[in-house]
């Protein structure tokens, strides 16, 4: 393990070095559809230069792809403009959605801990903490009670994390546009490198059970989004919650989830020039809450943005009030696009969610490759 990571960090310094030399469940018609997904550009001829986060990603990268046989190379890479697999994502389990590249299951333990790695410099800690929580909570509900394994087996219905997919579009590169998905039921990381720049848009994370115990440990997987936009709401006055509620029933599901892509709804609600200092703090902390998922280096300039945005972002609620777990509630900016959706499937709306983050004009980092 030491000399694998010495030698890693020798590659880095290399790769840096010509860096500055050279540049100073609900059911939905539109889960993955690949028509709604923005068609790229070719290729830019040139990428700005890596930054060192960049650099670790990428390193880590080949060293995943390093551990794989020849067989799982080739079910692994596609190209970097197949719209198809860009698009082959949704809260839909195996079964009900076809996903591609290499399961869980099919990843020796050395290869699982490399793909670790890439997820550890791609994802913040408490990204990759999010990540672990919500494979333990699909491996409870695949371990849901001898009824339900059996009616989803009759339907041809897997969950559990074994049934979660790693690819790549476009192979690891520090000099090219590439992205790395990693998801399934409930999960979909769309990390998408250009040169220096990261994004994570649009990310699916999802969970039932929400709130669990496993292996000793106690999860609540959305409780610091709950708790913020239950904050939030409960520092409203009367005239501010009359234009943050829209309405007095939830979304059955996520307006902007998989095969919405390109798509841009107005934003309805409370903007946050119509709060007062605090409240705006919480909205930016409720906020910072999803995005925090990304690693510090690639988030910092994207929070510089939503204090930009600030006073144009609206919070709104649906459903509910106050309790924030089982109301919907979804944030609009310039800029970005947070929901929240409680699902009725279980029982307890506040057990089981689905929620979105997108960047407008930016998912799949189509922006950084417009502007090349």
């Amino acid at each position: 393990m030491c000399n694998g990571s010495r030698t890693r960090h020798w590659r880095v310094v290399a790769v840096l070095s010509g860096a500055l030399i050279l540049g100073g469940c609900a059911f939905s018609a539109g889960h993955g559809n690949p028509e709604n997904t923005p068609r790229f550009p070719a290729l830019p001829a040139s990428t700005p230069p890596a930054d060192l986060q960049t650099l670790r990603i990428v390193a880590a990268a080949e060293d995943f792809l390093a551990t794989l046989t020849a067989r799982q190379r080739a079910a692994i890479l596609f190209a970097f403009d197949d719209r198809a697999q860009r698009a082959r994502w949704s809260n839909l389990p195996e079964g009900l959605f076809e996903r591609r590249g290499l399961r869980w299951a099919e990843l020796t333990a050395e290869q699982r801990a490399a793909l670790r790695d890439v997820l550890t410099n791609v994802l913040s800690p408490k990204g990759l903490a999010v990540v672990d929580a919500i494979l333990a909570a699909d491996d409870l509900l695949d371990d849901s009670g001898p009824i339900d394994r059996f009616v989803d087996r009759l339907w041809g219905i897997r969950r559990g994390s074994d049934w979660y997919y790693v690819s790549f579009l476009g192979e690891p590169a520090a000099d090219r546009p590439w992205m790395l998905q990693f998801g399934g039921h409930h999960l979909a990381i769309n990390a998408t490198v250009v040169g220096p720049h990261v994004t994570l848009a649009p990310m699916l994370t999802g969970a039932e059970p929400v709130r669990f115990v496993a292996n000793g440990r106690t999860f609540d997987i959305f409780g610091e989004e709950t708790a913020a936009a239950t904050l939030l709401m409960d520092s409203l006055s009367e005239v501010q919650r009359d234009r943050a509620v829209v309405g007095a029933r939830r979304p059955t599901d996520l307006a902007l989830g998989s095969g919405r892509d390109g798509t841009r709804l107005p934003a309805v609600g409370l903007p946050a020039s119509a709060m007062h200092a605090a409240q705006k703090a919480v909205l930016f902390a409720l906020i910072e809450a999803r995005m925090g998922l990304l690693n510090a280096d690639d988030l910092a300039p994207k929070l510089g943005q939503v204090r930009e945005d600030l006073d144009e972002i609206h919070f709104a609620w649906f459903g509910p009030q106050p309790d924030a777990g089982t109301g919907y509630w979804r944030i609009t900016g310039p800029r970005l696009f947070i929901e929240f959706s409680p699902q009725t499937r279980g029982g307890d709306p506040s057990n089981h969610v689905h929620a979105i983050y997108r960047e407008f004009g930016q998912d799949y980092g189509a922006a950084w490759l417009e502007a090349e």
